[in-house]
This record gives C-alpha cells, structure tokens and sequence, in this order.
C-alpha cells in the first residue's frame, strides 16, 4: 500500500486540512494540504524541527521518550508523531481545523502511523 493510500486514511476526520510524512531530515515523502496560502512541504519541515526539539527537550529534562505534540494555531491543531525503532524513523504530520475531532485525529493518526511501518 503506497503512502498516499496511508494518508488518505485520515481525510475523512472533522476539521481535515492535511497531512504528510517526513524523513528524519525533514524532507516530504508525500504529502497532501487543503490549506490556501500554506506550503505544506516548507510548514512540515518546520513542524518537523519543532517535533525533535520537543524530542530533546523531553529526553534532557527527564520526561523519557516523547511521541506526539500537538500544537494549537489561529488556524488549526497541528498534530506531529515520531515514529522510530530499530529499522524506521519518520515523522507524520496532520493539521485539522481548530473545530476538528482532535480525539478522532490522534485515534487515526496513530493508525496511520502504525500502517505506515509496513509501507516505508
């Protein structure tokens, strides 16, 4: 099953406005935005950077490993999750609207992701 199919997963949750995976590095693998105005490649390398500072933040201050942040924007939630073990590291990134299911989005996202390591 490609990516795309993966993500498509998710454009069915309240609020959809987009959603993309990401490599370590914070590059695009695929992705797919409904978000006039937004670059969503250059916003979720972005996004990405914000993630693995959260990562090392969490890690320094004794918090353990961090998963998933979600952030809270004029425009939308923003939701990041870090996916990596012995073989695989990626990020996945999902914006919905600030009315959107935030409950249903981390559900389907961490599905996503979970779908996501037999793909890449």
């Amino acid at each position: 099953m490609p990516i795309a199919k993966v993500l498509a997963f998710l454009k069915d949750i309240k609020g959809y406005l987009g959603a993309g995976v990401f490599t370590p590095q914070g590059e695009m693998l695929e992705g797919t935005a409904d978000i006039s105005g937004i670059h969503f490649e250059e916003a979720g390398s972005l996004i990405h950077d914000t993630l693995k500072d959260a990562k090392d933040m969490s890690k320094q201050v004794g918090f353990g490993n961090l998963d998933m942040i979600q952030l809270y924007t004029q425009m939308g939630i923003i939701l990041a999750v870090c996916h990596m073990d012995d073989k695989l590291h990626f990020h996945t990134i999902l914006v919905i609207k600030t009315d959107g299911n935030v409950a249903m989005a981390k559900m389907k996202l961490k599905k996503a992701v979970e779908a996501l390591k037999s793909v890449l």
